[in-house]
Parts: structure tokens; C-alpha cells; sequence
């Protein structure tokens, strides 16, 4: 719901106590209220405005902050009664509307967003005149968009000094989770480079109130960066950090997967839309410019074991998106909306319904709680007019007892065609996958010589621990090669099939395989084209794998076993930049012990970017992996960076749990 509409049904919601609220909250708000965040609520100088707060949160929200207070930021705990309470936010939603004694049935038609643009008029350097809306405007910038829905980015030296304009750079925009939709996150721009990134600076830092943790990519679309929390988007100047809009809607409560966690990796664009996927498996999509929500369709059912907390894929005139809920027993799938009104325009389901012909391949009772779920973002090919998915693992993950065969299509890629989600080929890379090998890792799109000549090929690291090439117009397997300690199988035959290894099967004792948690993970992967090598955040620690026969007990994760390390080994990773027509690793930097699940970046200015496990963002050699350049920010990192162009400033930016930090080179 946006930010108006929200506000307005918070204030019909409490239109009973309209007249409780404009004879006794006023006086309640004076007393408590008033002397730290000022008579209109707009803040003052002991504390903030609460309009921002009050337009993005619901009455339930308000009323809990307000009763057990934030005594860390100054703010005491106030023990109104319900009545008290009701009145209150009735008055306070009342002053955000701009409504006389806070008159919550008039304040519906009049309520204003959490940023309220204003109309403007600026003459900036050489007499040249604009006029449009303010959205956002501080002493040194200004952000105004224009009638034509053009935004104007203005900057100044000081106070006294006239607002210049700054360029926008076109067609160097970061436009999708990955910057493009090839899945690779490697980028063109070349003024930050290995001659220069040891001067790289932070240029700015934006915090994310409240957020529990940050996963997101940034995107940036004319000079605007988007980013997003837990059901949450800003916009903000992405030279400046200043905010331009935001939207929010209230996390939902009681939800399992990532997604209970707070995750979410980004949105998508499409023109002048942006779309979001809520924890709670909807698919919303907003006005570029300003945050007002256009629609919003329902995914699926949370109540199912559904969530969400990946970035959509724009295919054609048409929205992607892929399902969290691995562990619950959800039956996975990918969807198309019509971006233009939301209405679904097709479903591919990744796990068969029992008589399917595909059912042939899960023996057993788990084919109807199979999982197979679609969180991460997939690629597409605008030319083939296919979208390529990556499909999470079968449940129970590590019992595979109730489903026996190669559980189809489960651990797999799946090319499906863009406009009627038909499938056109997929490819398994585990079979009867008992160790949580999702293949929930980059599907990396790339046009490069093979064996003597041009072919479209798809390289994917695995979590199995195999590096993968494919023909992405066929899915015919071209390679396989381990690029970590690999024990469970010797490689894969000409039928594309791994060759197994006995007696790597959990047990009820434990059974000891390599990799354990996985070769590779969901961080992003890069590849190179003038190096052609390939990027992966690596781990070739193995693991103890213990199957239970516990039955599942819907709206619980359910895994049928655990997995461990074995006793004395340390958790560890590193950078590994593989020759993608070999395998072979050609360098490796090590990311020691610490918490890290950051992925690459890598340029044209022969750099990768990654965050480390000691909390730095760290610049290497693209080439020979040498350290160039780190930042110690202190980190946990969740989310891989990415680089964009502002201004004629090349930056660098990543999300940590602080906030986005943007880099960029001094003047």
C-alpha cells in the first residue's frame, strides 16, 4: 500500500475516536510529545520529525514504539491506556495530514507521503530557469523533476551560490540486480582502474533505519539509486545520497525462510516502474518518479509455506519472479506479470503434480512438499527470447528415502521460453540431490569461442562443487570441472550425469562429504572478457551430513538431517578467478574465517571488487588476484557490490548492515 494510502486508512481506522482525539490528544501530545519533536510533530532540535515515521508504519507499530519507548536514542516508554493510545495517533495522523486538531476523518482526502515534494522554480548557473516539483533539497543539492518527468540533479559550492546542473551519463546505468540481465556483474566502466583504485574514497554512506540486515544490489537509472530493505525502497540522488522518495509497508510477522529474516536483494525496472517483491509474496510495482504505488498482485500464499526476497527479472513487457520457502514444503515455481498491470501472464511450476510424466521421477510421498524453490534472480536472453532459472533443492533435503529418482526438476537450471513460460530445456546438475545442493547460484550468460567457434554458453559454479559450461540455446553440456574439494562424484559422463562415488550418502551416523555447506552459494559471480576469466566466491570445506526420518510438520522448516563441519576445521572461503574454458584456477585470494557472503564485481578496468571475511571491501588485480585497494568498514557483508556512473564520476558502492557505501576517486 503507498505511503497516502496508508496514511489514509490509518486515520479512517480511527475516525471512531476522532472526537476523543480532538478533546483530550492534543493536551496528551503537548505534555509528552511536543517539547522534543515540536508542536506540529516536525521535529526540533532535541529530536526529528514523526510525520516521516507516521506515514510508513501501521497504528499497531506507532502504538508499540510509543509503549516500550527508545531509550538508546532518548526517547522514554509512555504506558498510555488503549483509549489514550487511539486518541493519540488519531491527533498525530491528523497534524501529518495537515488537518486542523487532528480531524482523522478529514485527513483521509488530504493525507502526504513520508518525503512531500513542493512545486519549485530555480534559476541555476547562466540564468537558465527550471521549474517543476522539489523533491528533496538540501544547502548544497537539489533534486527537481521536471513536467516531462525528467529529474534535474543540482549542486553548489555554499549556501550563497547558484545550483548547477549535473550530467546525467547515459547508458551507464546499472539497471539490473546483476547491472544487466546476462547475469554477469561485470561492468564496462573503466575510470576507476588498476592504476588508480588505491586513491578510491568513500564518497558517502546512506543508512537503512531499522533494516535487520542488507542483501540488496543498488540499481541506478538516471542518475537515481534505488535500493530496498525489508519491504522497503528508496530513492536516492546517487551522486548526493539525498533521499527523493520512499515507500514502505509493515514486515509480516510469523514468516520462515530469509524472508522472516529481513532479506531482500533488490527490485527491478522497467521504464518508469519499479517492482518489488514483499516478504509475504506479493509483486508490487511503483512510479519511478515518485514511490506511488500502481498495483499490486498476490504471488502466493504465506499461510503455503510461500515467501519472497529476491530482485525480479524484466524479460520483454514482462515482470519474473522467483519464490523463497526451500525448507517449508512449498511447491516451487516461477511467475510472469504484465508489467503494465500486473495481471500474471504465466506460471512454470519446478516441482511436477502427482500423474505429471515428470512425477516418474520422485518415488515416494515428498513429491507433494518437494520444494524446489526460485529465490535467486535468473538471466535472459533477449535474442533466444528464453529466461534462465536456477531451482533450489528437494526436501527433505538431506532424507531421500520418500523420494527416490532424480526429482525433477530440482538442482537444476531450466530454460523457459519468455513468453509462455514453456520449458524449453533444463539441465540437472544433481540428481537426487541428499546434500542441499540447491543450484541457487548465478546462471552467467556469455558469447565467447568454443572449440572453434562463436557459441551462447551459460557458466554456472555450482554448489556441488562443479564448475558448469552449457550451451544456452540447447542446455547440451560442454563441461564440468571441480573447482573445490570434491569427493561425491569423479565428474560427470557423456549423458551429462554425474559419475558417483559410493558411499557419500547421509546416514544416520554421519557420512563425511566434500563440499560440505557448498562449492559456491547465491553470492554473485563475474566473468571477465578480455581476461575470459571467471569470478566465484569459493569454499571447499566438507561436511558431516546426518539424515532423521522426522515427517515434516507443515509451517516448519524442514530439512530430514543436519550437516556440520567436521571437528577442528574452520570455516573459510576465498576469491577464485577460473579459466572458464578449462576450469582451472588461475589464481586464488584467500577471504580467511570471518562472516562473509559478498560476490564479485569485476571491470574492464581490470579490477575485482569483494568484501572479505574481516569486514573490508577489498580491490584485487583482475588479472593476478594482487590486492590493490581495501576499505575497512567492519562488515558483515550480505549483498556483492556493483558500480555505476554519476556526474562523470565513476562510483563504486556495496550494502553492509551500516548502510550503502558509495566510493568513489577524489577530484
Amino acid at each position: 500500500m503507498h505511503t497516502i494510502a496508508r496514511i489514509s486508512a490509518l486515520v479512517l481506522s480511527l475516525a471512531p475516536f476522532a472526537a476523543l482525539a480532538q478533546t483530550n490528544s492534543p493536551r496528551t501530545f503537548e505534555n509528552r510529545c511536543s517539547i522534543c519533536h515540536g508542536g506540529d510533530a516536525n521535529g526540533s532540535d532535541r529530536a526529528p520529525s514523526i510525520l516521516p515515521f507516521l506515514g510508513n508504519h501501521s497504528a499497531l507499530e506507532i502504538s508499540d514504539l510509543v509503549r516500550r519507548g527508545r531509550i538508546e536514542k532518548g526517547m522514554p516508554a509512555f504506558p498510555f491506556s488503549d483509549a489514550e493510545m487511539s486518541a493519540l495517533i488519531g491527533y498525530v495522523t491528523g497534524l501529518a495530514a495537515g488537518t486542523v486538531g487532528g480531524d482523522a476523518a478529514a485527513a483521509s482526502s488530504r493525507a502526504v507521503p513520508t518525503l512531500t515534494p513542493k512545486p519549485g522554480r530555480v534559476e541555476i548557473s547562466g540564468g537558465r530557469v527550471l521549474e517543476g516539483r522539489i523533491m528533496n533539497q538540501s544547502d548544497f543539492s537539489m533534486q527537481l523533476l521536471a513536467p516531462d518527468g525528467r529529474f534535474h540533479f543540482l549542486h553548489r559550492s555554499g549556501k550563497d551560490a547558484k545550483f548547477e546542473e549535473r550530467p546525467i551519463e547515459p547508458r551507464r546505468d546499472w539497471s539490473s540486480y546483476d547491472g544487466d540481465t546476462s547475469g554477469n556483474r561485470y561492468s564496462t566502466l573503466e575510470k576507476i582502474n588498476s592504476t588508480n583504485v588505491s586513491r578510491l574514497a568513500l564518497s558517502w554512506l546512506f543508512p537503512v533505519p531499522e533494516a535487520p540486515r542488507l542483501e540488496v544490489t543498488p540499481l541506478v537509472v538516471d542518475g537515481v539509486m534505488f535500493i530496498t530493505g525489508a519491504n522497503e525502497v528508496w530513492a536516492l540522488d546517487a551522486a548526493s545520497r539525498l533521499p527523493i522518495w520512499h515507500y514502505r509497508r509493515p514486515r509480516t510477522k510469523g514468516l520462515l525462510s530469509e524472508a522472516g529474516a529481513g532479506a531482500n536483494r533488490g527490485v527491478a525496472i522497467l521504464r518508469d516502474r519499479v517492482f518489488l517483491e514483499t516478504d509475504n509474496a506479493h509483486l508490487v510495482a511503483l512510479d519511478r518518479r515518485t514511490g506511488q504505488e500502481l498495483w499490486d498482485s498476490q504471488i502466493a500464499d504465506p499461510q503455503q509455506g510461500y515467501s519472497a526476497t529476491s530482485a525480479p527479472l524484466i524479460a520483454g513487457e514482462l515482470v519474473i519472479a522467483g519464490l523463497a520457502g526451500g525448507e517449508e514444503g512449498a511447491r516451487g515455481f516461477v511467475d510472469a506479470y504484465r508489467a503494465e498491470t500486473g495481471e500474471r501472464a504465466w506460471r512454470f511450476y519446478t516441482i511436477p503434480a502427482r500423474g505429471d510424466k515428470e512425477a516418474a521421477t520422485w518415488q515416494g510421498t515428498a513429491l507433494e512438499r518437494g520444494c524446489g524453490a526460485t529465490w535467486l534472480t535468473g538471466s535472459h536472453d533477449a535474442a533466444l527470447k528464453l529466461v534462465y532459472w536456477a531451482v533450489g533443492n528437494p526436501c527433505p533435503d538431506y532424507n531421500g528415502e520418500q523420494r527416490k529418482g532424480d526429482n525433477l526438476y530440482t538442482s537444476s537450471v531450466v530454460a523457459l521460453d519468455e513468453s509462455t513460460g514453456k520449458l524449453k530445456w533444463y539441465y540437472q546438475f544433481t540428481p537426487h540431490d541428499l546434500h542441499d545442493w540447491d543450484s541457487e547460484q548465478p546462471l552467467v550468460l556469455v558469447d565467447q569461442p568454443w572449440e572453434g567457434r562463436s557459441r551462447k554458453l551459460l557458466l554456472h559454479a555450482d554448489r556441488n562443487g562443479f564448475f558448469f559450461v552449457l550451451d544456452r540455446a540447447t542446455g547440451e553440456l560442454l563441461h564440468a570441472t571441480p573447482f573445490v574439494n570434491v569427493t561425491w562424484a569423479i565428474g560427470y559422463g557423456k549423458d551429462g550425469r554425474p559419475i558417483l562415488v559410493p558411499n557419500h550418502e547421509p546416514t544416520n551416523e554421519g557420512s563425511l562429504t566434500c563440499p560440505g555447506y557448498g562449492g559456491s552459494t547465491w553470492m554473485s559471480a563475474s566473468f571477465n572478457p578480455i581476461y575470459r576469466l571467471f569470478y566465484v566466491r569459493a569454499s571447499g570445506n566438507c561436511g558431516v551430513f546426518k539424515k532423521t526420518d522426522d515427517d515434516i510438520e507443515m509451517g516448519e522448516r524442514f530439512y530430514g538431517g543436519v550437516m556440520g563441519r567436521p571437528p577442528g576445521t574452520p570455516p573459510g572461503s576465498s576469491i577464485k578467478a577460473l579459466d572458464f574454458a578449462t576450469g582451472r584456477t588461475v589464481w586464488e585470494y584467500p577471504l580467511g574465517s570471518g562472516f562473509d557472503r559478498s560476490g564479485t564485481l569485476s571491470t574492464t578496468g581490470g579490477v575485482v571488487f569483494f568484501g572479505d571475511g574481516a569486514g573490508n571491501l577489498v580491490a584485487a588485480d583482475a588479472a593476478t588476484g594482487k590486492a590493490l585497494w581495501h576499505a575497512e568498514l567492519g562488515q558483515r557483508w550480505w549483498a556483492s557490490p556493483m558500480t555505476y556512473m554519476s556526474g562523470g564520476k565513476q562510483y563504486v558502492a556495496i550494502a553492509g548492515p551500516a548502510g550503502i557505501f558509495s566510493f568513489t576517486l577524489p577530484d
